[in-house]
């Protein structure tokens, strides 16, 4: 009888162990089956991912940076626009017409495609949103969708257009002996800063995101009255960067479309700080910039005291 309740109770025993080995069994197979699952979900969000960074990347060719960040944060975009003070620069290249028709068809977008690249990085690295092209002429804007303050801002767009002009200065030859340009490089910037109405237009299938108004007008209008080479700022402009800025007395431009002559300035180059060195004894107190008077005369000077 004794033998007969052992053996039941290994058979229970054992039917036990073999019921737990197929739950381990199964449990592992389960484990494994969402291991795979959790890699198979990795390479698909791996591929998405790389997917939305191609895609951002190809958006970022057709649109401001700035903007491209607002697209992909989320933002709610629709037909609205508001009013604000901006800094706007233009700049176009001096009788392009008649170039672009002596340049062959490959010379002249090879060119292009360098002229304007580089015009977008200098402008993106002043913060500067770009807003359009037309053919060679250039279009950006400072104050939106992010602003330093108006005086920050258009010294940054001063900061900007004369790097743009050395840049072409320095790469005249290079220019010339590369796309087979057929005369001199030379472009001209007109800067401006007034009311804008900035942000989208258009409609639910289609949005531009441009500033429009008089502002605009007035700066395009002072880039075709620009000397060539040279950067004509708005009096607007001349006030908020007259102590960062040498400029030229100021021109009257009367331009098409604008009731009044604009008053405008050529932007010369950018004020050197100065660094005045001041020595005080008993007695005597002196002060002098070293940038505008060399030892040997300030040597003379004291002598002569």
């Amino acid at each position: 009888m004794e033998n007969m309740e052992e053996l039941k109770a290994l058979k229970q025993e054992n039917s036990k162990l073999k019921l737990e080995a197929r739950l381990r069994k199964s449990l592992a197979s389960e484990l494994e089956r969402q291991k795979t699952l959790v890699q198979e979900a990795k390479v698909e969000a791996d591929a998405q991912r790389d997917k939305l960074q191609k895609a951002s990347e190809q958006l970022s060719k057709y649109l401001s940076p700035q903007i491209c960040e607002k697209i992909f944060s989320g933002a709610e975009f629709s037909a609205k626009s508001s009013r604000k003070k901006l800094t706007i620069f233009f700049s176009d290249i001096v009788g392009f017409t008649t170039i672009s028709e002596q340049m062959e068809a490959e010379d002249l977008s090879n060119f292009l495609n360098f002229y304007l690249t580089n015009m977008c990085d200098i402008a993106l690295k002043y913060g500067g949103t770009i807003d359009k092209f037309i053919g060679d002429s250039v279009m950006v804007f400072f104050g939106d969708p992010e602003t330093n303050g108006a005086k920050e801002d258009a010294a940054a767009c001063c900061d900007m257009a004369m790097e743009m002009l050395s840049f072409l200065d320095k790469n005249q030859q290079h220019v010339q002996e590369t796309y087979n340009f057929p005369d001199k490089l030379e472009v001209r910037v007109g800067i401006h800063n007034g009311l804008c109405n900035v942000g989208n237009f258009g409609s639910a299938q289609r949005l531009d995101y441009t500033a429009i108004g008089r502002a605009v007008n007035v700066a395009s209008r002072l880039e075709q009255a620009a000397p060539k080479n040279s950067i004509l700022v708005s009096s607007a402009v001349h006030n908020l960067i007259k102590n960062k800025f040498e400029t030229s007395s100021q021109i009257d431009v009367k331009a098409k479309g604008i009731d009044k002559p604009i008053a405008s300035y050529v932007l010369t180059r950018k004020t050197t700080v100065s660094k005045k060195i001041r020595k005080e004894i008993d007695g005597l107190k002196l002060e002098y910039d070293p940038q505008k008077i060399d030892r040997e005369t300030l040597l003379k000077f004291i002598d002569e005291l």
